[in-house]
């Protein structure tokens, strides 16, 4: 359960309260973005602190989009001892670390600053010439950083992609295996802009603590979809609520 301050926090739906949620999925919501970001944010550091605690450092993975751009701003506002936090990303697309459309860019900008300089960043484009290249060379960062990840923070398309798990991309098979022991791979989606490097979903199933964060009524709809197609080969986020995992949402 979050803790938090906040008198706006609501609990739109408990688990035993829905149809079509596990009881191993929970899910909160509020009415207000900004009152999600600061309770996620509280979320995320709470666990960062108890790895740190326990382990003597933490690791994180994070993806890109509109929708985390206030939980970054947030978390840069988190007291704790972000010297000892493994940052890298759940998926990238193959552009320029000044493009627009990075996610690197994205983190450096709304997460990266205020209390979080410190942070130890694995980002995922690197000097390679090509895309394959390029999971290579990632594939050998990733055994740099603590795993499973303590923490893996993902988002999801209007299609019930997640990562850069695409259901129209011909890689979804292995990239969803398993038995896969790559820690990422490269995807190439048909209905969307450049080749990718994604982490795998059995590198994203192992993180102790595995979180969807998604805004709007668009992405409810498309959730309730997967759910009710219970398909993971036309929805890949439907993969991740077979286990546990905590829902994060407002309107």
């Amino acid at each position: 359960m979050v803790t938090s301050n906040n008198k706006e926090l609501k609990i739109y739906m408990k688990v035993n309260e829905t149809n079509y949620l596990p009881s191993h999925v929970d899910w909160y919501g509020t009415n207000s973005a900004g009152s999600l970001d600061i309770d996620l944010s509280h979320r995320i550091g709470q666990l960062l602190t108890q790895s740190i605690t326990e382990n003597g450092c933490a690791s994180i993975a994070v993806s890109g989009g509109r929708s985390p751009i206030g939980l970054f701003e947030e978390l840069s506002k988190i007291n704790l001892d972000w010297s000892k936090v493994e940052l890298t990303l759940v998926d990238e697309r193959w552009v320029d670390a000044k493009n627009g459309d990075s996610n690197e860019l994205l983190v450096r900008k709304h997460l990266i600053k205020n209390k979080t300089t410190q942070i130890k960043f694995f980002p995922i484009k690197n000097s390679a010439k090509s895309v394959k290249e390029g999971q290579v060379l990632h594939e050998k960062v990733l055994q740099q950083v603590k795993l499973p990840f303590d923490i893996i923070v993902l988002g999801m398309g209007d299609d019930g992609h997640t990562a850069s798990l695409f259901p129209c991309c011909k890689e979804l098979g292995q990239a969803m295996d398993p038995d896969n022991q790559q820690k990422c791979i490269v995807t190439k989606p048909k209905n969307a802009p450049y080749d990718r490097i994604t982490l795998t979903f059995s590198t994203i199933s192992k993180a102790k603590n595995l979180i969807l964060h998604m805004r709007g009524s668009s992405k409810l709809q498309t959730f309730e979809l997967a759910m009710t197609l219970k398909d993971a080969k036309k929805m890949p986020i439907y993969a991740f609520t077979e286990q546990p995992l905590e829902i994060y949402w407002c309107p």
